[in-house]
């Protein structure tokens, strides 16, 4: 296609795009989407910046989930769209066979390790790549190290969430019926475990336990914060056993909980063996996953064991390492500490006029809210809010999650809290 006809042509998608009213874009979407996630507003986002998303009726409305921590920096962010710009001016190209390389891989695959502390990284594309990632490096080390044969088992913990692939699917709850119900027979090979609790992890391990996959803090599954010790604990009783351990990282790294990583609150010694992360790595703008680890497993991972034709191509690597660069120049660790305290603050004293609200938790910018157990409940609450201007998404009927953009400003926040204080009121 020659470069006038583009241009024609970009300029018809992006004015038929324009052209589309919140009823019939909306009507498009329920007409050719599948039904899988309900749509909570009848207006389509048509603008976003920051912590704030502008809706094709003119709404203007503070994202308190952030893309469920993909949007830590918030949305757009200015560095992100400059390279991106760069990059694509530039004509290099988005995508490759992994046998083929690209200036940008190489700064992405060194600034990530660099952020990180591990020696080598398996790029991905969504986030449940990289807990299945994880699992398949897991077992190879149990067989061809450990010496496992037969299933090599992995322990999960009640109330995670890890995906929804068909591997993870199982390890929802029962009371998740529509994330269960019709999908199995489920992959042999995984157990569950208690969150929080050093000794029925003991007691699960095996001499066919391959690894134990946990997340520092459980988002999806009500922001359920473990004690103080548990993480290196996990990781005592890995080293002891001879199991590996995996942190799934996808939601609570880059800066959410007030470290780099949720785990590194806890120190070195809590440093898991496999750590899988996404979303916020990509700034929000494409979709940028994967695992990380050291040679010593790294190694396992031969040619032609594990792939992914965009996983790492040259315009995720590009986007990546602007989002780490951001992240760093950002200081984003440091501000959601600062603004972390800040919000717990509000939040508590909210609590403490409302008899609605059972308990506070979570670390750095996450955050639960959970509700008392009677009508109306926390998704109740979550749409009072949207009403009144701000996305609070419920989960497991009692909890409210609030994750919003790390780069908020005070005033932002301030105005999200009074309307989480009047819809308490």
């Amino acid at each position: 296609m020659d470069r006038a006809t583009a241009q024609r042509e970009a300029a018809n998608i992006l004015a038929a795009a324009d052209a589309l009213g919140a009823d019939e874009a909306t009507d498009l979407i329920r007409r050719y989407f599948a039904p899988n996630y309900a749509l909570i507003l009848d207006d389509p986002i048509v603008k976003a910046e920051g912590p704030w998303l502008y809706t094709r009726t003119g709404r203007k409305i503070f994202d308190g989930v952030a893309a469920y921590s993909a949007a830590n920096l918030g949305h757009g962010h200015p560095l992100i769209r400059e390279v991106l710009k760069g990059f694509m001016d530039a004509q290099q190209p988005t995508v490759l066979g992994r046998f083929l390389g690209n200036p940008y891989m190489g700064l992405f695959g060194k600034k990530v390790c660099e952020a990180s502390g591990y020696e080598r990284f398996l790029p991905a594309n969504g986030g449940v790549e990289g807990p299945e990632a994880a699992i398949k490096l897991a077992r190879r080390w149990a067989h061809k190290v450990k010496g496992v044969e037969g299933t090599a088992e992995i322990l999960y913990a009640e109330g995670c969430f890890h995906g929804r692939t068909t591997t993870v699917t199982q390890m929802f709850g029962d009371d998740e019926r529509e994330a269960k119900e019709g999908f199995g027979p489920w992959t042999p090979g995984f157990r569950r475990i208690l969150f929080n609790d050093l000794a029925a992890l003991e007691a699960a391990i095996t001499d066919t336990t391959a690894a134990v996959l946990i997340e520092p803090i459980q988002g999806e599954g009500g922001v359920n914060v473990p004690d103080d010790g548990y993480l290196a604990g996990v990781m005592k009783l890995c080293k002891q056993r001879n199991v590996l351990a995996i942190f799934d990282e996808v939601q609570t790294g880059w800066a959410r909980t007030g470290e780099m990583f949720c785990w590194m609150h806890e120190g070195e010694e809590a440093r898991p063996d496999i750590m899988a992360i996404g979303k916020s790595v990509s700034g929000g703008y494409a979709p940028v996953a994967g695992i990380l680890a050291n040679n010593d497993l790294m190694e396992l991972m031969e040619a032609g064991s594990h792939g992914s034709t965009f996983g790492g191509c040259p315009i995720s690597s590009a986007i990546g390492y602007a989002s780490i660069v951001a992240i760093e120049q950002e200081d984003l660790v440091a501000q959601a500490r600062q603004k972390g305290s800040y919000v717990w603050e509000k939040l508590c004293a909210i609590a403490e006029k409302s008899p609605r609200i059972e308990e506070i938790r979570g670390r750095g910018m996450m955050f639960g809210i959970e509700v008392t157990k009677e009508d109306p409940d926390a998704d109740r609450y979550s749409k009072k809010l949207l009403a009144l201007g701000a996305i609070v998404k419920s989960t497991h009927r009692w909890v409210l999650r609030f994750t919003p953009p790390i780069v908020a400003t005070r005033e932002d926040l301030d105005h999200v809290l009074g309307l989480i204080e009047e819809a308490f009121s």
